[in-house]
């Protein structure tokens, strides 16, 4: 499972996380633009009192943070929003935290599936004493965190947005690319860990997709298998499994 926390200069780390709900993406960008004006209560200046919920021992405790939220951007296939986060009452003994929130669809050809994502930089509390303090509090509590905030935006999508109608065979057999093609092929990968995998499940579409010789990726978030259609005669298993772990690898951080 690839390692998401890197460290960068001035003693910031980097830090990926990502989440799914099994509705449109069309439908969840425009709940998600109204629904984040709305977490905890209002601040002066604009900001949100929030409580996070983390598990840095296994005991489940909550904090007070002071979450700014950015307006909600739209681009192709994709949106995003400004975050940042400190400790209401203690911010220099946890970690301070600037990120960007982003959803896309995750290609899959029966179930439209949103990938909720954080790529998120943090400071380790404790000043000077920072990758210390990153050992004993500051990747656990902000992995915690995270994990806990993209979870309960990706149930609280599923809660309030309507499930999807069920494509029928007719829906999922359309527009498929190489259905024509006796050439093409049908091959099946698992895909370990896309709640921390750099990119998540969209990543590994992409990444899959990009591949010379490959026609279609539909991919289950939630199980982790990746249906890949290709012509063998100019790709296998190797090239896309090469594929997958150059997109997955560690980049320089500044």
């Amino acid at each position: 499972m690839p390692d998401t926390t890197t460290a960068t200069t001035r003693g910031w780390r980097k830090m990926e996380r990502y989440a799914y709900a099994e509705r449109p993406y069309e439908d969840v960008w425009g709940w998600l633009a109204g629904h984040l004006s709305t977490l905890g209560d209002p601040l002066p200046g604009g900001d949100r009192s929030v409580e996070l919920r983390i598990r840095p021992v296994g005991k489940e405790v909550s904090r007070a943070v002071r979450l700014h939220v950015g307006g909600l951007v739209c681009g192709d296939s994709r949106a995003r929003a400004a975050l940042r986060w400190g400790d209401a009452a203690r911010p220099r003994l946890f970690p301070e935290l600037t990120a960007i929130l982003e959803i896309a669809p995750v290609p899959n050809d029966d179930v439209p599936f949103t990938q909720f994502g954080i790529l998120a930089r943090y400071r380790p509390p404790l000043g000077p004493l920072g990758a210390i303090g990153d050992r004993l509090v500051g990747a656990e509590v902000t992995d915690a965190a995270l994990t806990t905030f993209l979870d309960e935006l990706a149930q609280a999508a599923e809660e309030q947005l309507a499930p999807p109608s069920p494509p029928g065979r007719a829906g999922r057999a359309a527009g498929r690319p190489g259905d024509d093609d006796p050439a093409i092929r049908r091959l099946f990968l698992t895909l370990d860990g896309l709640a921390v995998r750099p990119g998540g499940a969209v990543g590994a579409g992409q990444a899959l997709a990009a591949t010379p010789g490959v026609v279609h990726v539909s991919l289950d978030p939630w199980t982790g298998l990746a249906a890949v259609d290709h012509d063998p005669a100019r790709c296998g298993s190797q090239l896309m499994m090469a594929a997958l772990e150059e997109q997955a690898a560690p980049r320089p951080v500044g």
